[in-house]
């Protein structure tokens, strides 16, 4: 299941124009109830004003990362072909993806144990997870991502 970008009216325009000239859709989860995978958040640094998104063209989906200010330059954290985490709700057939992206606090990070190592913990970073099981935290500091691999949980 893909959305047009269309319904996510709180994306900035500028960010619209790039997604449409990539010919993105927004995958949803099988257990999406309502538009998922754009997220607003303070990525690169407290008080920021980014956006991360879930982009699938061309039979890949791509996570996408733009810092305001630099809507025509956004950063490509993960991609990975459309097939490759599909999904359903027991009993169902309609296929979604089990791909999902989630705001994940300052406040969140520093009582995260995979994050203690990091001392100036203050802005956001996204959850990067398959449905039920964290894979990776991306966290901005010091002009690069830092990816913290949260690993599978198998309690379901």
């Amino acid at each position: 299941r893909l959305l047009p970008l269309s319904s996510f009216p709180a994306l900035p325009a500028e960010v619209v124009v790039e997604l449409s000239s990539r010919g993105c859709m927004i995958p949803q989860s099988f257990e999406a109830k309502q538009p998922e995978n754009v997220i607003h958040g303070a990525f690169r640094a407290s008080g920021s004003s980014d956006w991360a998104v879930l982009c699938s063209a061309d039979g890949t989906t791509t996570l996408y990362v733009f810092f305001t200010g630099q809507w025509d330059a956004p950063t490509a954290l993960r991609s990975q072909p459309d097939t490759a985490w599909l999904g359903a709700n027991p009993g169902e057939s309609v296929l979604g993806s089990a791909w999902g992206i989630a705001l994940r606090s300052a406040g969140q990070l520093r009582a995260s144990p995979e994050l203690r190592h990091l001392l100036a913990i203050d802005h956001d970073a996204i959850d990067d997870a398959r449905l039920e099981r964290t894979l990776a935290i991306h966290y901005y500091e010091g002009g690069k991502w830092l990816t913290v691999t949260a690993g599978d949980d198998d309690e379901n």
